[in-house]
């Protein structure tokens, strides 16, 4: 299937193939459609709109995706992306099953050209399954070791009605992404990661001084002027230190966290020349941007963080936000043919 390194455990970051032969022959995934070929030429941004899906591992040969994907596809893109995502999706299955994991959320995001990420907006990811997100600490989560990533964070802990009960604050601090189309996600070259987290950390603790605002809203002016501050330090700081990005074919494994977490960002994705960077080039530049971020995780914690909103699980659905387009939020069962809901 794809090709693994052999010492990402050690890694902030590190890009593997997936597909050998790159996107040229992506194609072959599903070429029983006839008219595959030509749709991946065609194959643009049309919208901007996301699609996400909460569960167990998709079954990688296109029968059983839920129906919400193939409504996204029609609502957001111009020609069909299976035979670019269908590959990726044999490939992470494998790669978090050995890992002992058997559930993701996963994000496919389209973006038409735009020019929000001329300037680079380097971050590390957050824990995304931090209990302590959901408390009033504000204590970081500790890091989780290579070995150690699927396991449950110290002992039993004892619920409120007195039952033990296995914790569920398993918190991977990894996940993979990929570019289906258009550029792909900027790292900070890995000698440069251990400075560059000292440089943002610096960098936010002089935002919060300097904006420093009790916060009453999910859009608060103050926190958005603060992470613009961040954006524009870290732009200046980090310019000299230079770029990578996965090739075609290509997906990105990085850690997430305060501790180890990789130093990102989104590329340039205006539609000029400045949209690529050396052998990055999948001839698709101007025609949008197609990306999909997996966060693995075990169902329990899954399920408790859909939960949460009130949703069922499994669960799948997309949003066009600019044109307020909402899917009905559809539960996703494996059971005969396809998907109930």
């Amino acid at each position: 299937m794809g090709l693994r390194t052999s010492s990402i455990e050690d890694d902030d970051f590190a890009f593997i193939t997936y597909h050998n032969k790159g996107l040229s022959s992506a194609t072959e995934a599903d070429s029983r459609e006839g008219e595959e070929e030509k749709n991946e030429d065609l194959l643009r941004v049309r919208r901007d709109a996301f699609w996400s899906y909460c569960g167990p591992l998709l079954e990688p040969d296109g029968t059983q995706l839920p129906p919400s994907l193939g409504e996204w596809s029609a609502a957001a893109l111009t020609g069909s992306v299976l035979g670019r995502l269908l590959p990726f999706l044999a490939f992470v299955n494998d790669f978090i099953a050995e890992r002992g994991l058997d559930h993701y959320w996963l994000t496919i995001r389209a973006t038409t050209p735009t020019a929000e990420y001329d300037q680079p907006r380097w971050h590390t990811d957050d824990m995304f399954f931090s209990r302590s997100s959901e408390s009033s600490s504000s204590t970081p989560p500790q890091p989780r070791s290579w070995w150690s990533l699927s396991k449950p964070k110290g002992e039993e802990a004892v619920g409120h009605d007195g039952q033990q009960q296995q914790q569920l604050d398993l918190e991977t601090d990894w996940k993979v992404c990929t570019t289906l189309l258009g550029p792909s996600t900027l790292f900070v070259p890995a000698p440069h990661q251990p400075h560059a987290r000292e440089r943002q950390r610096l960098a936010k603790e002089a935002s919060r001084r300097a904006n420093d605002h009790a916060c009453h809203s999910i859009r608060c002016v103050g926190c958005a002027t603060a992470a613009d501050a961040v954006r524009l330090d870290l732009d200046g700081s980090l310019r000299d230190l230079g770029v990578v990005q996965a090739g075609p074919g290509q997906c990105a494994f990085f850690r997430i966290g305060p501790e180890r977490g990789a130093v990102h960002s989104e590329p340039c994705m205006n539609g000029g020349a400045a949209e690529v960077d050396g052998d990055t080039d999948d001839g698709s530049r101007g025609r949008g941007r197609i990306f999909v971020n997996v966060v693995p995780g075990r169902r329990e914690e899954l399920e408790r963080l859909v939960g949460k909103w009130g949703m069922e699980f499994p669960r799948s659905w997309w949003i066009a936000p600019s044109s307020s387009v909402v899917s009905p939020c559809s539960a996703t069962r494996k059971s005969g043919g396809g998907d109930g809901g």
